[in-house]
C-alpha cells in the first residue's frame, strides 16, 4: 500500500503505523524531523499516549521502580552501599 506523505502522518497520529514507518514513508532521518514535516504538512500532532502507548510506559515505570527497589538504587541512580 503506497501513501502520501500526508497520510502517513495522518495514519502515525492515528496510531495506524509507527513513526519508524511514517519516517520511512516520509523520507524523515529523525524523530524530529519527522515533527518538522508534520507541522509542514499542517498535521495537528497529539498529546496524549494511546491506549498502547500507556500501557508501554506504564510496564516500564514497573520495571524500573522495580530494579531500583531490588538493587536498593537512591531515585539520583546512586547505588546504595
Amino acid at each position: 500500500m503506497t501513501m502520501s506523505t500526508y497520510e502517513a502522518l495522518e495514519a502515525w497520529q492515528a496510531g495506524e503505523i509507527t513513526a519508524s514507518r511514517a519516517m520511512v514513508l516520509t523520507g524523515a532521518y529523525d524523530l524530529l524531523d519527522l515533527h518538522a514535516i508534520a507541522a509542514e504538512c499542517e498535521v495537528e500532532l497529539r498529546v496524549d499516549l494511546l491506549p498502547s502507548e500507556k500501557i508501554v510506559v506504564e510496564n516500564a515505570i514497573f520495571a524500573i521502580d522495580r530494579e531500583i527497589a531490588n538493587e536498593n538504587i537512591t531515585a539520583s541512580g546512586l547505588k546504595i552501599a
